[in-house]
C-alpha cells in the first residue's frame, strides 16, 4: 500500500466515529466518491501523457482564460506555489507540448501572459471529461432540494478543512520551502494536497 493509499484510508482508523448509520453510510459513499475521482484522475493524467503539477497549472490558465484573464508567470507560480524557476520549467514544458503559449501582456509590456492553446484546452477537456460529463449528469438528475443539501455539505466541509489547514499551517511552514524549492519535485507535493479533487472544467 502506497503512503497516498494510506492517506486516502485514514479515516477507517480514526477513533471517532459518526453518531448514526446514516451518517456511516454517507462517509462511506464519500469514500466510494473519492477512489472513482482518484481512479479518473490517473486516467486523464495518462492520457494527456503529463505530469500532475503540469495538469494542475493548465487547468488555472484555462480557467482563467475562460473567465477573460491570462496569469502572469508570477500569478501561476502563486497559486502553485512554485518558486519563479520551478513555473519557468513547467511553462517551458507546456509549450514544447504546444499547450500553453507566452503573449505579450496587454496589461504590462514588461511582462508576458501565459495563454492555453486550442490544443491544451481541447486535450484538457477530453482528459478530464470522464469526471465532468457523469458529475453533471448526476446533478442533473437531482431535485433542487437533494441538490441545496449537497451544496450545503461540501460548503460546510470545505470550510471546515480549510479553517483545519489554517490552523496548521505555522506547522508545516518550515517544510515547504525546501520542498517547493526544487521547482519539478514540487508536482508530487501538489498531487498530494489535489489528487482527489474534481477538476471544474467549465464547458465551453
Amino acid at each position: 500500500m502506497t503512503s497516498e493509499d494510506n492517506a486516502r484510508n485514514a479515516h477507517r482508523i480514526c477513533a471517532e466515529e459518526p453518531r448514526s448509520q446514516a451518517g456511516a453510510a454517507a462517509i462511506e459513499a464519500l469514500q466510494s466518491l473519492s477512489d472513482s475521482a482518484h481512479d479518473a484522475d490517473e486516467r486523464a493524467l495518462r492520457a494527456l501523457q503529463i505530469r500532475p503539477i503540469d495538469a494542475l497549472a493548465l487547468l488555472h490558465l484555462v480557467e482563467a482564460s475562460r473567465g477573460g484573464r491570462f496569469l502572469i508567470a508570477t500569478e501561476l507560480a502563486a497559486r502553485l506555489h512554485l518558486t519563479t524557476a520551478g513555473v519557468t520549467k513547467l511553462v517551458d514544458r507546456l509549450s514544447r507540448a504546444e499547450r500553453v503559449e507566452r503573449r505579450p501582456n496587454p496589461r504590462d509590456r514588461r511582462s508576458v501572459s501565459l495563454v492555453p492553446t486550442a490544443i491544451g484546452t481541447a486535450d484538457l477537456t477530453r482528459a478530464y471529461g470522464d469526471i465532468h460529463t457523469p458529475l453533471i449528469t448526476v446533478i442533473n438528475e437531482l431535485s433542487d432540494a437533494e441538490a441545496t443539501v449537497v451544496a450545503r455539505f461540501a460548503a460546510r466541509f470545505a470550510e471546515a478543512l480549510r479553517q483545519d489547514n489554517d490552523r496548521n499551517e505555522p506547522l508545516s511552514a518550515g517544510l515547504t520551502g525546501p520542498l517547493l524549492g526544487a521547482g519539478d519535485s514540487a508536482g508530487e507535493l501538489v498531487r498530494s494536497r489535489a489528487v482527489n479533487q474534481l477538476p471544474p472544467i467549465p464547458t465551453p
